[in-house]
């Protein structure tokens, strides 16, 4: 639950919620006149409002591509001659290096990056015969539970409420959870005038004070009646359509205990970071999850958006909301830990890209930066606890693409830190060795990239390369921080 204080703040109008202190429940009061909450000062000094126009270009946000014949043509043609070049080279620098090198380093570099390769090419592959389950019609739509967490989100919690109120599910078989984990702002007074909005349709729940996302997680998930909930970030809006959406691979495979949905950015249009950070949740989690779904193993349901099966959630409920790592509470990252949970329990795990949230990011170097820490140290954390069970029959079916997933993960850093260290020396030995470094870099950013060409917006695959280019110089440091610093349960971006 990451503060508004360091992202954007959105304001709609009023719609949800009621609730005391202490996790109690509160009954909403009668209709009457209300004074709307007003900025306080604290942390709402530090808000910001979302800029009208942002709202205004949201249908224009990065989705699948209704692109004309012709412009399809093109760019799948810049694709595959982007993808000849690249193969051509890197076959080219493969042969010359076991022709000229004996050293191990060498060898095992080029070894990892020329898997590294086949393996993004698979994925590619996976990802390109995903296909969404269709929604269903209201007859077949269960009863669920929306729980939406919030601490010190200020009026950003209207966004989430309102968009879950603006839902075409159908009303009577919705129960939403407003959770405010201790706030120290007036993101309850917020709630409160939301919910005398909208008498009866919100439960609005205070916990005495802030127990972190994780707590408050597991009190809605007890609270729960629904026989499916879903999860939505206090600063994230989803679409009308999303909770049919989300909901339908459940309804058709009770197998399946988790579906995570797809993640945009809300402010895009804020700065360049914004627009950097679009085109890598285009790349990296629609990509990716696309991929892990086809295998029935999407490693993180985010937070964000998520829904989860409450049978197979209530077996591991207690072992998640207490999990320690090396000695120390586990109070990041619970997104991908429930996951982790509810695959080692033999659960299946899939992406749903019709179900639509897009999320606030922030707007600074330096929040990124800790916002990207946190991801990795939990990332870290839940592929050293799946790393062991992956060497077991943890499942019936598809084990091999999740235990790929988490060996590179693990792996990719340490080797491009290695790639890196010999780049350097080479550089060194070789001044003018840098312009063929930096080409080969410049290639590989585009070559990440092209799966953004399905975007309708040709910008979205610029963006794209621009953020490939600013991870290589500018986030190489977050792994082996993060690695050293896994311990550190410590939220960064509040």
């Amino acid at each position: 639950m990451q503060p508004a204080r360091e992202r954007l703040r959105s304001l709609p109008s009023p719609t949800e919620l009621d609730a005391p202190s202490s996790p109690s429940l509160v009954a909403l009061p009668a209709p009457g006149p209300r004074r709307d909450p007003t900025p306080s000062t604290g942390y709402d000094s530090h808000k910001r409002l979302i800029d009208r126009r942002v709202l205004r270009t949201l249908p224009k946000v990065a989705e699948d591509a209704a692109l004309s014949p012709s412009s399809k043509t093109a760019r799948i043609a810049f694709a595959l001659a982007v993808v000849a070049f690249f193969g051509v080279s890197l076959v080219t620098s493969v042969v010359t290096t076991l022709l000229t090198s004996s050293s191990w380093v060498v060898l095992t570099v080029t070894t990892f990056g020329v898997a590294v390769t086949a393996f993004f090419v698979a994925t590619c592959i996976a990802a390109s015969r995903y296909k969404p389950v269709p929604s269903h019609d209201d007859a077949r739509l269960p009863m669920i539970t929306l729980i939406v967490p919030a601490y010190n989100e200020g009026a950003n919690v209207r966004v989430a409420l309102e968009s879950a109120l603006a839902s075409d599910y159908p009303a009577d078989r919705l129960e939403i959870l407003a959770i405010d984990d201790g706030s120290k702002d007036d993101t309850w007074a917020h709630i409160e005038a939301v919910a005398a909005a909208h008498p009866g349709r919100i439960v609005a729940i205070k916990q005495p004070k802030n127990g972190g996302k994780r707590e408050a997680l597991r009190t809605g998930f007890l609270r729960a009646e629904g026989e499916l909930v879903v999860t939505v970030d206090s600063d994230s809006k989803i679409e009308p359509t999303a909770l049919r959406a989300i909901v339908a691979p459940m309804i058709d495979d009770d197998s399946i205990a988790a579906v995570a949905g797809r993640v945009l950015v809300l402010n895009r249009e804020a700065n360049w970071l914004t627009q950097i950070l679009s085109a890598r949740f285009f790349l990296t989690f629609d990509l990716a999850r696309a991929a892990q779904s086809r295998a029935g193993a999407v490693l993180c349901t985010p937070g964000a958006l998520s829904a989860y099966r409450k049978s197979a959630v209530d077996e591991v409920l207690e072992r998640w909301s207490t999990q320690t790592f090396m000695g120390q509470p586990c109070t990041i990252a619970e997104d991908r830990a429930l996951t982790t949970w509810l695959l080692r329990s033999g659960h299946r795990s899939v992406y749903q890209r019709s179900a639509v949230v897009r999320t606030i990011m922030p707007t600074t170097f330096a929040r990124v930066a800790r916002m990207l820490v946190r991801w990795e140290r939990g990332n870290i954390r839940e592929d050293l606890v799946m790393l062991p069970l992956l060497f077991t029959r943890w499942r019936d079916r598809d084990r091999l693409w999740p235990a790929l997933e988490v060996g590179f993960e693990l792996c990719q850093y340490p080797v491009a830190w290695l790639s890196l260290g010999l780049l350097v020396a080479r550089v060194i030995d070789h001044p003018t060795a840098l312009i063929g470094i930096a080409g080969c870099v410049a290639l590989g950013a585009v070559v990440q990239s092209l799966w953004i060409l399905r975007s309708s917006r040709l910008a979205d695959f610029v963006y794209g390369v621009q953020y490939a280019l600013f991870a290589f110089i500018g986030l190489q440091w977050v792994f082996p921080y993060s690695l050293i610093t896994v311990r550190d349960g410590r939220w960064l971006t509040r």
